[in-house]
């Protein structure tokens, strides 16, 4: 005979596990399930002993009681069933993400590797610039020094050559100036000379107008 669960018992044994009813043993759990079948073995007896209507309701009763214990112990066997399944497909779920996870770290170790590689990598090559970058400014330095004191040993050797000319020029005038004394002393002479020749000659020219 089918007995049909009310929600509430079905409620009951969804939230409640078995065992844990104050020391009672728990609807549907299978000692609660061998004290009903115990019970209706002892009223069927006893109705046997006194058969009426009281003892053949009594015995309705507790076999359906019984029933709807064995329903229950039935639904307790498959959410057992369901809990496990529940549970084993839990424990592959986080298998399979500790696995992720794992594979995860491992390509992110990876990552982190070739950054630092890649980094270190960068920082030679900065390193490196940095030091030609140096290197090219001493060089640049010493060229513009070079070039400086090029400069410097022309400028010294245009200033010694005006120099240089310029004693040359000091000389030329020296001499010209000492040229041109004589020339105007030689003029001067020259001159001094004429007066005399004139002054000879008037005095000449004199004396023989004198004897006439």
């Amino acid at each position: 005979m089918a007995l049909n669960l009310d929600n509430k018992t079905l409620t009951q044994r969804l939230l409640t596990k078995e065992g844990q009813s104050l020391g009672v043993s728990a609807r549907g759990s299978l000692s609660k399930s061998a004290l009903k079948l115990a019970e209706f073995k002892k009223s069927i007896e006893e109705a046997m002993k006194y058969p009426d209507k009281e003892t053949s309701t009594k015995v309705q009763k507790i076999g359906n009681d019984l029933i709807r214990e064995i329903q229950l112990h039935d639904l307790e066997m498959k959410k057992m069933a369901l809990g496990a399944e529940a549970a084993k497909a839990e424990m592959n779920y986080y298998e399979t993400i500790g696995e992720e996870t794992q594979t995860s770290i491992t390509k992110v170790k990876g990552d982190i590797e070739k950054l630092k590689t890649k980094l270190e990598h960068e920082m030679k090559v900065r390193k490196n610039r940095l030091e030609y970058e140096a290197l090219a400014k001493m060089a640049s330095d010493r060229e513009s020094s070079k070039i400086t004191k090029r400069k410097l040993v022309k400028e010294r050797e245009d200033i010694t050559n005006i120099e240089e000319e310029s004693r040359k020029i000091q000389k030329r005038l020296e001499v010209k100036g000492r040229q041109f004394h004589l020339l105007m002393q030689s003029l001067s002479d020259l001159k001094r000379g004429t007066d005399e020749d004139s002054l000879r000659e008037s005095i000449v020219k004199s004396a023989e107008n004198g004897d006439s």
